[in-house]
């Protein structure tokens, strides 16, 4: 089987690293690195970037696809589910399940401006947690700080604190990280709220979703292909230094209806 985990950069390596743990199948990672950050794209565009992107899956042969983009999966998949041509997981449900199994009553969320201004996690999570607070907060600067390898230090805190303050002014039991890149940002995220608050990454729920949902045959593989849609060499370098590990060769895909 052969699985295609798409994510607007590096984020979506999140999810990647918790699926190669899992499951045996050929994977093949597209970061759409020349359209991000997608928090600030109109749904018009986001589809259009969605839609190039599962004919490059198709193209590479791949029988399901993982929206490792929390942007894409509040903002598109509603929008295109019915339509789509590949068997699809996002990001919401399994976020939704991991919340529920920690969440005292108070849940903050981060999340990119697309992701909090779609109202999707907020209707999922009333759902999923009936009767729980919860409070969006956007938190833009991440991303692009993500992208440029900067995910521990003085500067990094600084950022973070302003968009944790109101959310533990709020009195929050537990953190979601509505956004795949911010599970990079865990360990500063920790230390901020303190002991007293649960951080909550989805991307263990969102594997083990992939695991239950698609029956992987044992006799695989294992290996992954990367591609972007711009930039290979700076993707393959952040990369490595933010997973502290060596990456095979990333690829440069030409995305249909546009020549890079």
């Amino acid at each position: 089987m052969i699985i295609g985990v798409y994510d607007s950069g590096l984020g979506g390596l999140s999810v990647w690293r918790e699926l190669r743990r899992r499951i045996g199948a050929h994977l093949i990672y597209f970061g759409d690195t020349a359209h991000l950050p997608y928090g600030d794209k109109s749904p018009e565009q986001l589809e259009e970037y969605f839609r190039a992107s599962l004919a490059f899956f198709q193209s590479r042969g791949c029988h399901a696809v993982v929206v490792a983009c929390n942007t894409t999966s509040s903002v598109v998949l509603p929008r295109l589910r019915h339509e789509l041509p590949l068997p699809v997981v996002g990001m919401i449900e399994g976020a939704v399940q991991a919340a529920a199994a920690v969440s005292r009553g108070c849940l903050g969320v981060l999340a990119t401006r697309a992701t909090a201004a779609s109202g999707i996690y907020q209707q999922a999570l009333q759902e999923g947690l009936p009767g729980t607070k919860v409070l969006m907060q956007a938190a833009p600067e991440l991303v692009p700080l993500v992208e440029a390898g900067q995910v521990a230090g003085a500067g990094v805190k600084q950022v973070l604190a302003r968009y944790l303050e109101p959310l533990l002014d709020g009195g929050i039991d537990s953190v979601l990280l509505g956004c795949t890149h911010y599970s990079f940002l865990l360990e500063p995220i920790k230390e901020l709220v303190g002991a007293g608050v649960q951080v909550i990454d989805p991307a263990p729920a969102v594997a083990h979703k992939v695991e239950a949902s698609w029956a992987v045959p044992s006799l695989q593989d294992g290996t992954t292909e990367f591609w972007v849609s711009a930039q290979p060499q700076k993707f393959k370098a952040t990369a490595e230094r933010i997973l502290g590990e060596l990456l095979p060769t990333v690829k440069l895909a030409k995305l249909r209806g546009e020549d890079r």
